[in-house]
């Protein structure tokens, strides 16, 4: 707020001081009147006092109404319908725009994707058991989880790591290795490394080394704890890593579908084509 400053010209109210007013009676009463009532000078105006406006909160990529409005019959998974609290949709928002995902096709594609992996939002983590976990190479507490199905001990490593990166202050600097080009003994490595650093300097990181599962650990971690506390970060984290951004067509349409379904990772791509048929329409129309 600008500041204002008053200049005041004084004179010599000593030598050469001539009364403006001659010492009449009707003076001496005004005199008198002033000493006997009291006199107050004129108060300065006040400056209006600040007021501190919270920013606006920008409007939403996607809103509730429009979930809703993609609800769709999928040929091979039935009926499919968004479920979403409150809080998941603000998350959602939140991680659309922290990873960059902000027209209308690239969040239609997105959405795509989580609705197949997790039935709309219905199945955060992986369905199976340990023996057909095992088959793939992963464990109960190393399944798929999160919107884009998080998979592996290297791949919640690498995620860990990248968390701690960008939340935690003093560990800015920290490697994050990609695990989309690097062995899992670089990821191991860099995770490991990461968790030495915190400890030497005292931080507290449990926020985000739960992401990696512990077989010991009393609390949550791994897949479960994932899917509870970063479904929507961990899918636009995967987005990220793994250039989706820059790999999908300006031009909307399915063939950007299998383009991501192959970067996911994920099958049954006629159903993520379905997905992206009954979104894009809802999302263009905003």
């Amino acid at each position: 707020m600008p500041e204002f400053a008053a200049r005041i010209n004084k004179q010599d109210t000593v030598s050469g001081f001539r009364p403006l007013l001659p010492l009449c009676p009707l003076f001496l009463l005004l005199v008198a009147a002033i000493l006997l009532w009291g006199w107050e000078p004129a108060k300065a105006p006040e400056e209006s006092a600040t007021v501190s406006e919270t920013p606006a909160a920008p409007a939403p990529l996607v809103t509730a109404e429009q979930l809703a409005q993609m609800a769709y019959t999928d040929s091979t998974l039935g009926e499919i319908g968004w479920m979403l609290t409150e809080e998941s949709l603000a998350e959602l928002n939140r991680v659309l725009r922290e990873y960059g995902i902000l027209t209308e096709e690239a969040i239609s594609q997105f959405l795509a994707q989580a609705a197949v992996e997790t039935a709309a939002g219905k199945w955060l983590v992986e369905l199976g058991d340990e023996a057909y976990f095992n088959k793939y190479g992963y464990t109960t507490g190393t399944r798929g989880a999160g919107f884009f199905h998080l998979t592996f001990e290297y791949g919640q490593m690498a995620f860990a790591t990248w968390m701690m990166k960008r939340y935690v202050p003093g560990m800015e600097d920290i490697a994050y290795i990609n695990p989309t080009n690097h062995e899992r003994e670089e990821i191991r490595a860099g995770y490991y490394a990461a968790l030495r650093l915190a400890a030497n300097l005292g931080l507290d990181i449990s926020a985000y080394s739960r992401i990696v599962y512990d077989a010991q650990s009393p609390v949550p971690t791994g897949a479960d704890y994932l899917a509870q506390a970063f479904a929507w970060e961990s899918a636009g984290y995967y987005w990220y890593i793994t250039g989706i951004g820059e790999a999908i067509s300006e031009e909307p349409g399915t063939a950007n579908t299998d383009i991501v379904s192959e970067l996911v990772g994920g099958g049954n791509w006629q159903s993520r084509r379905e997905a992206y048929e009954a979104f894009y329409p809802v999302l263009h129309e905003r």
